[in-house]
């Protein structure tokens, strides 16, 4: 699923806006990968699954799985972009993440992405991110 979604949002986000869409495997890489790649990047991670208990009483396997998933705005500037105004930039950013992932549903899903929240953190001098929580969710099956 998380191919699907990268695929979805380097198609979905405005090029002119956006340098790079990378992926991250956990907190440690997206954080490591923050700090390495260019202004206006945005990074996608697996955050966590959550399976809930098996739906079907009689013949077969169906378990609903809710996949939680975050994205990364970097903001990298160097001059006098400070707080106030590294808020701004963010909210500009964000904007264009959510209006590509809000409703939309993920091929292999069976919901809609929806925010779960969100929190900005500086990475190294200069270097600032933006993490957004989403989820949706699967059907896992078998026989």
């Amino acid at each position: 699923m998380l191919a699907e979604i990268h695929e979805h949002l380097e198609s979905a986000l405005p090029s002119d806006h956006w340098d790079t869409v990378a992926v991250a495997e956990d907190i440690d890489a997206m954080s490591a990968l923050a700090g390495q790649l260019p202004d206006r990047s945005l990074i996608l991670m697996p955050w966590r699954e959550r399976a809930g208990s098996q739906s079907l009483a009689t013949g077969g396997f169906r378990q609903r799985v809710e996949v939680q998933f975050a994205t990364g705005i970097v903001i990298r500037e160097y001059d006098q972009f400070m707080g106030g105004d590294r808020a701004v930039r963010f909210d500009e950013l964000k904007r264009d993440v959510e209006a590509a992932l809000a409703g939309w549903e993920p091929p292999s899903g069976v919901e809609p992405c929806e925010l779960i929240g969100g929190e900005s953190s500086p990475v190294a001098k200069g270097v600032s991110i933006f993490v957004q929580t989403w989820a949706t969710a699967r059907f896992l099956t078998g026989g």
